[in-house]
C-alpha cells in the first residue's frame, strides 16, 4: 500500500504529463454556405499550430449551426493534426465542438494499461482523462452545449465574460489560462469566481484569435476503480 503522500506525488506527475499541451478546434479558413471546409483538431505548445495528432478513434467531433442544426463528422488524422471535411448550409455563427473521452488507464510495474484497480490491481496510479474544445465563429455568445466540463463566453465592449461549467455547473476556484497567436505557454489571468467566471480584457494591439484553457484534476467519485479525473477544456474565439 502507498502513503498518501505518495499518491499524491504520483497524480502530480500524472497531472503534468497530461496536461503538457494545450487542445483546440478551429476551421482552417472561414466558413461559408456551400463551400467545403476543414474542420481541425490541433494539439501542441504554439498556439495556433499544432504539433502532434490525438488519438482520432476517441474524438467526438460536431458543429452547431446558427440554426442549432447539429452535424456530426468523422475525424481522422492528417498528419500532425486531426481533421474531418464538413460543408456549411447555413451563414451566421456556427460553434465547434469536440470531445475527447480517454477513458481509464492505470501506470503498473509493466508500463500504462487498459482499465482501472480492478484490472490492474498492482497499478501505482489509476485516472480517467477527460478532453473538450469548443470554438466560436462569428459570434460574441452562446449557450452552453451540455458537455461535463465547457467553457462558454460572452464578448462586452471591450472583454471578454468566460464561465466554466462542469456537469452543467459553475466551476469554482480553477485557473484559466488565455494564448494569442505565437504563445507558447498560456498566461493565467485568475481564477473562476464563484459563479465561476472570470473577465479577460485583450491587449488594445490584440486581433484574435485567443483561446481560453482550464486543466484541472478531481478525486475520484466513491466507489470508483480510479483515483483522480484529468480534466481539460479550451474555447477558441475570434474578434
Amino acid at each position: 500500500m502507498r502513503t498518501p503522500i505518495q499518491i499524491y506525488l504520483l497524480l502530480g506527475l500524472s497531472a503534468m504529463l497530461a496536461f503538457g499541451h494545450y487542445t483546440w478546434v478551429a476551421p482552417t479558413a472561414a466558413l461559408e454556405p456551400g463551400k467545403p471546409a476543414i474542420i481541425q483538431v490541433s494539439h501542441g505548445d504554439v498556439f495556433p499550430n499544432g504539433d502532434e495528432a490525438i488519438n482520432a478513434a476517441q474524438v467526438e467531433l460536431y458543429v452547431l449551426a446558427p440554426s442549432g442544426a447539429k452535424t456530426k463528422l468523422t475525424a481522422a488524422k492528417a498528419g500532425e493534426t486531426v481533421t474531418a471535411p464538413f460543408t456549411p448550409k447555413e451563414a451566421g455563427p456556427h460553434r465547434l465542438v469536440m470531445v475527447q473521452d480517454r477513458g481509464i488507464t492505470s501506470r503498473t510495474p509493466q508500463g500504462v494499461k487498459q482499465g482501472g484497480r480492478d484490472k490492474n490491481p498492482k497499478a501505482t496510479q489509476a485516472s480517467r482523462t477527460y478532453r473538450t474544445a469548443i470554438s466560436y465563429l462569428n459570434t460574441k455568445t452562446a449557450k452552453p452545449v451540455g458537455l461535463e466540463l465547457e467553457l462558454t463566453a460572452e464578448r462586452t465592449a471591450s472583454a471578454w465574460q468566460v464561465q466554466l461549467l462542469k456537469h452543467g455547473k459553475p466551476a469554482a476556484g480553477v485557473s484559466i489560462e488565455v494564448l494569442l497567436p505565437g504563445a507558447s505557454k498560456g498566461v493565467v489571468t485568475g481564477k473562476t469566481d464563484a459563479a465561476g467566471k472570470f473577465t479577460w480584457t485583450p491587449p488594445a494591439t490584440a486581433k484574435g484569435p485567443a483561446l481560453f484553457s482550464a486543466m484541472f484534476k478531481d478525486p475520484a467519485p466513491a466507489g470508483a476503480t480510479y483515483d483522480a479525473i484529468n480534466y481539460e477544456t479550451s474555447l477558441y474565439v475570434t474578434w
